[in-house]
């Protein structure tokens, strides 16, 4: 809470009762004990009425799960104004380029993780999202280089001269 431990409460609560002195200090804990109380009162009347405006309440993980980036208005007006759509699918071109240029993109990212790190940075500067390496699937050479494995040779390989002949 704050920072602050059990001691450094306790050393405040010293000092106030030095401060106060004997005769006011159960006056003031009385009233300490009725702010925290209709400051609890509070917080339940307003999660109560949240929940019944807003139906299901969700869980912690649930708001952490949702990217209302999305929503981003900026990002919106962008994508209308470049004529793109929001969400670029990646159709399977019988030529595979855009298979070829994520995967090259994901090579590139890859180089700039080290071995051992946690989070990746994804997304643009204005909103940067971590992406737990962890969460990425076990053949993504992001995760592949934050585990400090070489990367399995795939479609997206580039192959030296001095192999090819």
């Amino acid at each position: 809470m704050f920072g602050l431990t059990f001691e450094k409460l306790f050393v405040v609560a010293v000092v106030a009762g030095v401060l106060i002195g004997p005769q006011r200090l159960p006056a003031y804990a009385h009233q300490v004990r009725a702010t925290v109380r209709g400051f609890r009162a509070f917080v339940e009347a307003s999660r109560a009425r949240a929940q019944v405006e807003l139906g299901d309440v969700l869980t912690r993980a649930e708001w952490e799960a949702l990217d209302l980036r999305q929503y981003d208005p900026r990002r919106i007006v962008r994508d209308a104004l470049d004529g793109a759509p929001a969400v670029t699918p990646t159709p399977a071109d019988p030529d595979g380029s855009v298979e070829d240029a994520a995967r090259a993109e994901l090579v590139e990212q890859a180089s700039r993780v080290r071995p051992g790190q946690r989070f990746l940075v994804a997304g643009s500067a204005a909103h940067p999202r971590r992406v737990a390496i962890a969460s990425l699937p076990h053949d993504d050479p992001r995760r592949l280089a934050a585990e400090g494995l070489p990367e399995p040779p795939g479609d997206g390989a580039v192959v030296d001269a001095e192999e090819e002949g």
